[in-house]
């Protein structure tokens, strides 16, 4: 486990994956009836900007910065609400702290949904525990995502969205997620799952694609991918792929979001229907 956010925190592939998360999360909200939203690989809630780590890549530059300080008009509504939850962990104008997915969600959830939060760095989850120890409604575990993914699944709620964001250190993460979706949809087939993952590899990717077409469940993928790129950043292009995506996200995300995303980030993107 060598592998730490800290380095990409409020990366443009952080963006891209908090504001989808958000339109997911509000998506899901539209029916009264409460849902889990199980986040596999949850970090360590707050990533502080100036710390060694962060700093040593500067990332966040190409990403959340450009939208920290952007007027309110003519925003996606979603972007907003995400622009807001950013700016409480931070003072006045002064960009320093970066919340990742659990505290993002813990800011949507109503009183009823719930969480589950996995994370196998022991540091790591030691840190996330003491961003909820009053939250009755949070569960955090210190196991293995696809462990946490098999053990809590289908969730209490009948109803879920999980994340799926793994560091992509080992040659073979896109089979083991393959195998953990394989394994969730047969107990799970109405959840709404949602991957994360870097394009490098081109050939990985569409066996990966493949793999997931094998699966046959409704989906899409969205590609995006930064225009310039700056020295220390070694990745410029990644993917979201959402598996039995809620009614109308697609169309959300296409006509409002994704293209003011790329306005501001210099960026390209499309959807793919895998």
């Amino acid at each position: 486990m060598n592998y730490r956010h800290l380095y990409h925190a409020a990366a443009f592939s952080d963006v891209l994956k908090h504001t989808v998360l958000i339109v997911l999360l509000e998506a899901l909200q539209r029916k009264e009836t409460p849902f889990c939203f199980l986040d596999a690989h949850a970090g360590i809630g707050l990533y502080e900007l100036q710390s060694t780590e962060a700093q040593k890549t500067c990332e966040y530059e190409n990403g959340f910065a450009k939208l920290f300080s952007t007027e309110a008009n003519d925003i996606p509504a979603e972007i907003q609400k995400y622009i807001a939850i950013v700016k409480k962990y931070n003072a006045e104008d002064n960009f320093d702290f970066y919340p990742g997915s659990p505290l993002i969600a813990d800011a949507l959830l109503r009183a009823d949904d719930k969480m589950i939060l996995s994370e196998l760095h022991k540091e790591d989850y030691q840190t996330l525990k003491s961003h909820f120890s009053k939250k009755k409604s949070i569960a955090i575990h210190y196991m293995d995502a696809y462990l946490c993914m098999k053990a809590f699944l289908p969730p209490k709620e009948k109803r879920g969205l999980v994340l799926i964001d793994p560091a992509f250190e080992v040659l073979n993460e896109c089979e083991k997620i393959i195998a953990a979706l394989q394994r969730a949809l047969k107990h799970f087939s109405s959840g709404h799952f949602v991957i994360w993952y870097p394009i490098k590899d081109e050939k990985l990717i569409q066996q990966f694609y493949d793999d997931i077409k094998a699966l046959a469940v409704k989906n899409f993928a969205i590609h995006f991918s930064l225009n310039n790129v700056i020295e220390s950043e070694k990745l410029s292009k990644c993917g979201l792929l959402l598996l039995n995506p809620p009614w109308k996200v697609k169309e959300n995300l296409e006509n409002k979001v994704l293209p003011y995303l790329a306005e501001k980030l210099n960026a390209k993107w499309k959807i793919l229907a895998i």
